[in-house]
C-alpha cells in the first residue's frame, strides 16, 4: 500500500468522506460494545435481599408475636391459615401458609416473610423484603392492615377469635351510629331473619344521616367476633370491634370515627 504521502492530493480529494471516516467509527463501536454487555438484562428479576441482622430485640419481639393466625378479608369471605414463625428466613422471619389456600387473598402470593416492626406492627415482606402488607395492633389481639385499592384484611389468632365469638341473639335488637359518643345520629335494628346474599337483614329508622348510610346497608352478620354491616350486594362493609368500654367502634379507623352503641 502506497503511503499518502506519496498519493497525489487531488487522488485524495477524490476519496469519499464516508470511507476516510469508517475505520475511526468502527473503533468506536468495538469500543462501546463493552459497555452495553455490562448492562443489566431488563427481564432479570431484581436478586433476592441479603437476610437481615436480627438484634435481642427483634428476637423478642418475634418470640412474643409468632403464632398460629388466620388470614381474612374484612367481610371474612376469604381465609386460610397464616402462620409466624420466629426463625430467620430470607429477608425476615419465616411464615408458613398453604399458598393454595391463600390464593383468594391476592397479595399473599408475594409473601416469603415477615418482620416485627418496632412500632408494634407486622409486616409482610415480599423476597426483596419490601413490605406488602403492614398489620397494625387492633381490637382483640387481631391486627389490621388497609391496602389502598385493595381492601382490609385481618390477622387473628384462631383461639381468641373463638373465646370472643358473639352468638346472633347478643347482637339482635336496636343499635345507635354515632360519630362521637353520647350523639347518636341513626338508630338501626339487627333483625334475625336472613338476608338475601347470606346474613341477616336489617333496618333504619328513618330522620339517619345519609351521608352516614351512603353504601347502602341491608345486611349484617358475625365473623371473628366482630359484627359486620354489609351493603347492598355485599360490596361494601363496615366491621364493629368490641371496645373496652363495652360499646361498638369500626375497625379500622379511618377518617371519623363511628361508634355503635345499645340505646
Amino acid at each position: 500500500m502506497a503511503d499518502l504521502n506519496d498519493v497525489p492530493m487531488d487522488r485524495m480529494l477524490r476519496v469519499p468522506l464516508c470511507r476516510m471516516l469508517a475505520i475511526p467509527v468502527l473503533a468506536g463501536l468495538f469500543a462501546i460494545t463493552p459497555a452495553f454487555a455490562q448492562k443489566a438484562d431488563p427481564a432479570a428479576k431484581p436478586a433476592p435481599a441479603a437476610a437481615p441482622k436480627l438484634d435481642a430485640t427483634v428476637r423478642e419481639a418475634a418470640a412474643r408475636i409468632a403464632a398460629p393466625l388466620r388470614l381474612s378479608s374484612a367481610d371474612g369471605s376469604r381465609s386460610c391459615a397464616f402462620a409466624l414463625k420466629p426463625d430467620a428466613s430470607g429477608p425476615g422471619l419465616a411464615v408458613e401458609f398453604d399458598r393454595p389456600a391463600c390464593a383468594d387473598i391476592g397479595f399473599s402470593a408475594q409473601v416469603i416473610a415477615w418482620l416485627p416492626d418496632p412500632s408494634g406492627s407486622i409486616r409482610l415482606l415480599n423476597a426483596q423484603g419490601r413490605t406488602v402488607a403492614e398489620f397494625t395492633e387492633g381490637a382483640g389481639g387481631s391486627y389490621e392492615a388497609l391496602r389502598e385499592g385493595d381492601g382490609v384484611y385481618f390477622l387473628a389468632n384462631p383461639a381468641t377469635a373463638d373465646a370472643t365469638e358473639l352468638r346472633p341473639e347478643e347482637v339482635v335488637g336496636d343499635w345507635d351510629l354515632a360519630r362521637q359518643a353520647g350523639a347518636p345520629v341513626c338508630r338501626v335494628t339487627f333483625l334475625d331473619s336472613p338476608a338475601k346474599g347470606g346474613g341477616f337483614r336489617l333496618s333504619i329508622a328513618t330522620g339517619c344521616d345519609a351521608a352516614l348510610l351512603r353504601f347502602g346497608p341491608t345486611a349484617w352478620d358475625i365473623e371473628g367476633g366482630n359484627i359486620l354491616v354489609r351493603g347492598e350486594g355485599g360490596a361494601s362493609v363496615i366491621r364493629f370491634a368490641r371496645q373496652e368500654d363495652g360499646g361498638w367502634a369500626r375497625t379500622p379507623e379511618r377518617g371519623r370515627p363511628l361508634l355503635m352503641t345499645r340505646p
